[in-house]
Formats: C-alpha cells, structure tokens, sequence
C-alpha cells in the first residue's frame, strides 16, 4: 500500500486552506484495503520509515481526506482535494508530512495508522521565527605561577594580573609553571562563580582560595581571615556522578594540608598533577570517586 509515486505526492497551501495533489495511491496487497486517508502533519522531526510505518502520525494534524477502500492491485489515480482548511500547530519550525493512513483500528487518530508518506516541506516556520542560538561563550586562559621561596602555587585569569606577573611584579617572585587551563569570563548557563579570596593573616605569606560551593563561599566572606576579592571565573559543576558533561574537562582542587606554615591550593586540569600533589603530601578536594572538584571547558 502506498503512493505511485512519492514525488508526485504534493500540497498545494494557501492561507489557511490547502490542497492535496497526488499521482496515485495502490493497493499492492492481495485483499482488499481498509478504508484509506490522507493526512497532513506537522511533525517536529522528519520521520524514519522503519519506526513510522503502522504507527499513528504526530505531532499535530493539519488537515485530512478519506479516500475509501482499494481492492487488491487498484489505485485511486489523479487525486486533487478539495480546498481543506489548514490548521496550524504551536509556534515554532516545522516538516509538513503527508501521511497515507489505513483504518487498522489504532486507539487514536479515529484508528488511521501510517501506510506510507512523504515530506512536502522541509523547515515551515509558523509564528514567529525562533531566536538564533546564542553564540558560544568566549573562554579565557588561566595561568598558573609558583613562588619557589613560599613554595606556594597561584593561578589567574585576569589578562593584568597575568601581564604585572610576567613583567616582573613584587621582584619576579611569581614565575610561570608551564600549566594553564581554560575558564569562562562570562557565565554560561548553568554555571557558577568561582569566588576568589585572599589572606595575609600567615605572614609573611599571603594565599589565594577559590571555590565556586556557595556554602564556602558565604563562610569565607563572613571570616575575618579571608578577603573577597572578587569573581576569578565561572566554573560548571559535576554531575551526581562527580562527571563533566561533553565540552568540559575535569579541574582538580589540591589543598598542602598547611605544610610551610600557610594553607595553599593548586588547581589543575592534568591527572598526572594530581597524582604528583598526592604522592607528595597534598590532598584533594573533590568528588570521592573521581576527584573532580568542577569542570572548565576542554583546552583545544
């Protein structure tokens, strides 16, 4: 059962009316056809034969036409409607399909399944257009530095910092690892602020905190030990699981459980940091599984 010809299986609109125009339909059985129809669809997605065909249509009915029944071989040649109304689904973009459907006794659409259909427009908008798809958020890269006389870490994303640092602020002490990450500047959705604090109350070494838990964050702002300095980044958070969604890659948060006289953290995307921070003396603060504190988006 079927169309002749798909490509001749066509819908003429106008307004809020539309026509059907179709070359032929055949029964290609051997007994004769329930009673037959064509359907016009808005459907959300293009249909895929091998899950549509004996399947009621979806998602929104537009307009239909009984045909009858078809003996085994016959065919209902040079089909022309007449003018239907035309419904319209919701707002939003669309594929027309036009469904031939067999009365099989389905417990919807009035028991009419899919025998066959093709698409008759690809992309109908109806109502307004749907905005475009925000552009990416822009990244950032975040350096990491090392004071060898505090034996402390120190990472930042702000382009002055970055630029006071590589051009010799508080005598040179600060010098490059080699490490970065990537951070977003801006907020993407569902992200959060990675708060950032500093303290001086371990003189003479001072050290930088941040964490993007909201918990920590609102403590840290009420200590007087720490200062508030700000938002360093956004970060997104692990699922359930301790995992980072596609598009992100793990940041681990390493604490020096006060060895020199002063708390330190370092932050890094590399495992094999993680493991040399562990191995010496460094503990990490993350998920228990995956020791995944946040997640940043993957460095290209």
């Amino acid at each position: 059962m079927g169309f002749v010809s798909a490509g001749d299986a066509r819908i003429q609109v106008n307004g809020a009316t539309v026509t059907f125009l179709v070359s032929g339909v055949q029964n290609t059985s051997t007994s004769t056809s329930a009673t037959l129809r064509l359907e016009l669809w808005a459907a959300a997605n293009p249909p895929i034969p091998a899950t549509v065909i004996g399947t009621v249509p979806k998602d929104f009915k537009l307009a239909q036409l009984t045909l009858g029944t078809l003996g085994s071989g016959q065919q209902f040649a040079g089909i022309k409607s007449p003018t239907l109304p035309l419904g319209s689904p919701p707002d939003g973009v669309w594929s027309y399909v036009l469904f031939l459907t067999e009365f099989t006794g389905a417990a919807a659409n009035d028991g009419f399944t899919a025998a066959d259909w093709v698409i008759e427009l690809s992309g109908v908008t109806i109502g307004a257009p749907p905005p475009p798809a925000p552009p990416p958020t822009a990244t950032a890269v975040a350096v990491e530095y090392y004071d060898a006389a505090w034996g402390t870490y120190f990472v930042t994303a702000f382009p002055a910092e970055v630029e006071a640092l590589d051009g010799g602020a508080f005598g040179g002490a600060w010098q490059r690892t080699g490490e970065t990450f990537s951070v977003w500047p801006e907020p993407p959705a569902g992200s959060a602020p990675m708060c950032r604090f500093l303290s001086a109350v371990f003189a003479p070494k001072s050290t930088h905190f941040y964490t993007y838990l909201a918990a920590e964050c609102t403590a840290l702002k009420a200590s007087p030990a720490w200062v508030y300095e700000g938002v360093a980044f956004h970060v997104l958070a692990t699922d359930v699981n301790g995992l980072c969604a596609s598009g992100t890659t793990p940041l681990y948060r390493l604490y020096n459980n006060g060895m020199g006289g002063a708390p330190n953290h370092r932050y890094t995307t590399k495992v094999e940091i993680l493991d040399a921070m562990l191995v010496a003396g460094w503990s990490f603060e993350g998920n228990g599984i995956t020791k995944t504190f946040a997640c940043v988006p993957a460095q290209g």
